[in-house]
């Protein structure tokens, strides 16, 4: 686009109230997924040790280097001790492994070591079963799960390292390194223990609804907090949105534009794959993949877009076959310019907007699938910052002194939806021909 076409499409939208509308409510929710962790800040875990570093931090003299010492050393025992005593075990059980796969030892051997491991409790026993069941399949287990103690061990060796050298820090950098040391160390923790901050936290054991409050702005249901919920979520429908909607596209352009621009029994065949998988409903499909797959966010994305590449193949299909004869495409073949040149730089940059403007009101669809399968207990897992996941807390709760539970989330999930439609319906009015007038 020209800078004209730039002005004119503004133009378009400013004069547009609904359009107005929909770009306002999208830029709020991009705001609101952004700053989640500030507006609604997650309940991470304190250890102890870091917890007496920080409070040392913040009340700090030179009195308490000493202790602020002490105490990242504890934490250094208390959460690595046990790796850093194992880890010369564990390199020859991988020697071992090694050396078992090229026939220098036997597996006798090989099994003797681990069962030696298992018994000092260094490596799981599941490890020893699995050898007598599948060695193939074990031996690709166990060398995983060394690779994983192998990280653990260099991180510990990495904090090791900064302690001491924090240790030998003057007394005038030492509150600066300190206050470093403690942040890094803090969020290797967190990684540590795999805290996914998306899950809300539980604030009560009531399973009753809690009306808002000043501390639960948006109330309680099923013992979590909604407003954590709420914010989050928007988070959630955003990466559900996006991620299942540029997948099933890039699909959908690709197949769609082979079977368009090659046509014959290419076109015959996509187009037949293409039209059994749009005759299966969407939802039901959908519920029955997510069922086969098993509850997860992941899986929920996974079968929506397995069901959501053939409109746009189909679209684009229909695009590129009234684009595929104009002349500056038989221009390109004259000249002998590779078809997939063709398709990639003189075919779909003239064919793509419909695709672009589609994809963008297919996201709020998405998102109330989504939010469907939570509700169902189908979706995300329990305790999940899903606005479907929040509903499902009300359903034996509905009543209109209960309205919070369901109209707070209920309305979130609206406008978010109602703000891509309404983007959606304004990207159309401007990239549609017949409208540039």
């Amino acid at each position: 686009m020209n800078k004209e076409e730039i002005k004119r499409a503004l133009r378009k939208i400013v004069k547009n109230p609904t359009a107005m509308l929909g770009f306002v409510l999208l830029i709020i929710f991009i705001i609101v997924a952004i700053l989640a962790p500030i507006i609604a800040p997650p309940d991470y875990p304190i250890e102890s040790n870091l917890k007496e570093v920080e409070d040392a931090l913040d009340d700090f003299d030179l009195s308490k280097k000493t202790d602020i010492l002490f105490y990242f050393n504890n934490y250094l025992n208390s959460e690595y001790q046990f790796i850093m005593m194992d880890y010369p075990d564990l390199m020859e059980l991988k020697d071992t492994l090694t050396k078992y796969e090229k026939n220098e030892v036997s597996f006798d051997e090989l099994y003797f070591l681990t069962s030696e491991l298992a018994s000092y409790y260094i490596i799981d026993r599941y490890y020893l079963n699995r050898l007598t069941e599948n060695v193939n399949s074990a031996l690709k287990e166990l060398k995983r799960e060394i690779s994983r103690q192998e990280n653990i061990y260099k991180e510990a060796i990495r904090i090791k390292t900064e302690i001491e050298k924090l240790e030998n820090t003057s007394d005038n950098n030492f509150k600066k390194q300190a206050e470093t040391l403690h942040k890094n160390i803090y969020k290797s923790y967190i990684k540590k223990i795999n805290y996914d901050p998306y899950i809300m936290r539980k604030v009560t054991n009531r399973n009753e609804p809690q009306p808002p409050s000043s501390e639960y702005k948006f109330g309680v249901s099923g013992g979590r907090d909604i407003f954590y919920g709420v914010i989050w979520g928007t988070r959630t429908g955003f990466k559900i949105g996006l991620i299942v909607v540029l997948i099933s596209s890039s699909v959908g352009i690709f197949l769609g534009s082979i079977a368009a621009y090659f046509g014959g029994i290419v076109d015959e065949i996509i187009m037949r794959i293409t039209d059994i998988f749009l005759s299966i409903p969407f939802f039901l499909g959908a519920m029955v993949i997510t069922t086969i797959l098993g509850t997860g966010l992941d899986k929920v994305m996974i079968s929506m877009t397995v069901l959501g590449w053939m409109i746009t193949a189909r679209l684009i299909r229909g695009n590129i076959l009234q684009t595929k004869n104009e002349q500056y495409v038989l221009a390109a073949k004259a000249i002998g310019v590779s078809d997939w040149k063709i398709i990639i730089m003189h075919i779909l940059p003239n064919t793509i907007f419909p695709v672009i403007i589609q994809a963008s009101m297919r996201i709020g669809g998405l998102v109330i699938t989504a939010a469907a399968l939570s509700f169902l207990g189908l979706g995300s897992p329990q305790g999940y910052a899903d606005w479907g996941s929040i509903l499902s807390y009300s359903r034996d709760w509905m009543s209109p002194e209960n309205w919070y539970i369901i109209v707070i989330p209920g309305v979130a999930m609206i406008l978010f939806v109602l703000a891509w439609n309404l983007v959606g319906d304004s990207l159309r009015d401007i990239f549609d021909p017949k409208m540039r007038m």
